[in-house]
């Protein structure tokens, strides 16, 4: 059963920009966490990693419904390559509780990219 559902989209000419600025290593270090850091290094265009698991990430927010004064932090979001190369969110701290609140069995993501924009989509899927 699905409890929510969100979807986001960002241009990746806009993730360049924001990687190409002064402040890139902050927006890095609030926004991802270090095995999304090593996995966006490791891939082919890192810029399309960071703007796929950066909608990921909004995405997910949206299915909660929630906003700041939740206590969330983006980095309580890893999305990690499952055994088929799947995205997979594995949420701690806040996201984590407020997901449990709410009884649900886990957060399904999908992610592409075509041109200059990525999109991903999140649905909260409730307990079996």
């Amino acid at each position: 059963m699905a409890l929510g559902a969100g979807i986001d989209i960002i241009a990746i000419s806009r993730m360049r920009e924001i990687l190409s600025n002064s402040g890139r290593d902050a927006f890095v270090a609030k926004v991802y966490t270090a095995g999304e850091r090593e996995r966006a290094e490791a891939h082919a265009e890192p810029v399309v990693y960071f703007a796929k698991t950066f909608a990921a990430k909004e995405a997910i927010f949206k299915t909660l419904g929630i906003d700041w004064d939740s206590g969330v932090q983006f980095k309580e979001i890893d999305i990690q390559d499952g055994k088929c190369g799947e995205p997979i969110a594995v949420l701690s701290g806040r996201f984590a509780e407020i997901v449990a609140e709410r009884k649900a069995a886990r957060v399904l993501v999908s992610l592409s990219y075509d041109g200059d924009y990525a999109i991903a989509m999140a649905v909260l899927s409730g307990q079996e």
